[in-house]
């Protein structure tokens, strides 16, 4: 009896030997993906103007920030606040909407890189609505579809015509 049960327990052994080193050590496997590169309104992160000139969607596609578009203007003043929307009617005067084109709720932020060293009291931020206008919120949840409106304040305090607070909106959904 003991040497049937050594011989099936040495077999058992030699078969899960074999089919362990039966794995395989690499593999490929190609799948095909879908990346559609469209303008900001239809990206699954979507980006629209306001009413303001100096907020717009370029030849690319792409939502710019850009106080020289005005028709007779090159920049802003020194020492003066500039607001594009109206945060007690966000959702109805605003600078640009971000808009959840996912089908899942994310969390958006909003933050601003400076291309250059800023003066102390100078700045531009960015405050977003929900599409009630309630706010401001930071980070801000959209559910799929839904849309929040952003108010920019450009504040110059500190800053002359030698200062440039030129720089990167950054859009964070998680």
């Amino acid at each position: 009896m003991q040497f049937r049960t050594v011989i099936v327990v040495a077999a058992l052994v030699v078969a899960s030997v074999a089919v362990g080193s039966a794995a395989f050590t690499s593999g490929t496997v190609d799948r095909t993906a879908n990346v559609n590169v469209v303008g900001d309104s239809a990206a699954v992160t979507g980006l629209a103007p306001g009413s303001a000139s100096a907020v717009y969607t370029g030849t690319n596609g792409e939502l710019q920030i850009d106080f020289s578009n005005y028709t007779n203007a090159e920049g802003v003043n020194g020492n003066a606040t500039y607001t594009i929307g109206d945060s007690n009617a966000a959702n109805e005067t605003y600078a640009f909407n971000v808009t959840n084109n996912d089908d899942v709720s994310h969390d958006y932020t909003l933050s601003y890189d400076y291309d250059n060293s800023v003066p102390t009291n100078s700045s531009v931020s960015f405050s977003t609505y929900d599409n009630t206008g309630a706010g401001p919120t930071d980070p801000i949840t959209l559910s799929a579809g839904e849309t929040a409106y952003v108010v920019t304040t450009v504040n110059t305090t500190d800053a002359t015509s030698a200062n440039d607070l030129s720089g990167t909106l950054n859009i964070t959904a998680t």
